[in-house]
């Protein structure tokens, strides 16, 4: 489970919704969180899209986990959504070395996404990303 949250900015005059998250999603490699200091955010663009939606309606979730306070991983590609990182100092509020791969963000978009992440007044709302446990997972033979 990991508790983040999504920040929403204005992108060519549309609300656009970024997942902020301290960890590369799609890697394949654990996160080392050995230091306990965040030092990169990488970031997703519209994770709650038409795909994730129609995924939602087959599963068998209680409805509460359906709501925009919820992201359910159900194994989709990350890469797909992933938009870049910035490397971060959040004791200073410094932001530097944008690394993205999406052309969907403008300088100007970048430069506004960093100031959101410690400005207290941005429009956010704190998001939990988890894979749920269904009953056909759990293994109920003897040891």
């Amino acid at each position: 489970m990991l508790n983040s949250v999504i920040i929403t900015i204005p992108i060519e005059s549309e609300e656009y919704e970024i997942f902020v998250s301290p960890f590369l999603l799609q890697s394949k490699e654990p996160p080392n969180i050995k230091s306990g200091k965040i030092e990169i955010l990488y970031f997703y663009g519209q994770l709650r899209d038409d795909d994730y939606k129609t995924m939602l309606e087959k599963e068998t979730l209680a409805e509460k986990f359906k709501s925009d306070g919820y992201i359910i991983y159900y194994g989709q590609d990350f890469g797909k959504y992933y938009l870049g990182s910035l490397h971060i100092d959040l004791d200073t509020k410094r932001y530097w070395q944008w690394e993205g791969q999406s052309n969907k963000l403008s300088d100007q978009d970048v430069k506004l996404l960093a100031e959101s992440i410690s400005n207290l007044k941005a429009k956010s709302r704190p998001v939990t990303l988890f894979t749920p446990t269904r009953p056909s997972d759990f293994n109920f033979g003897l040891i």
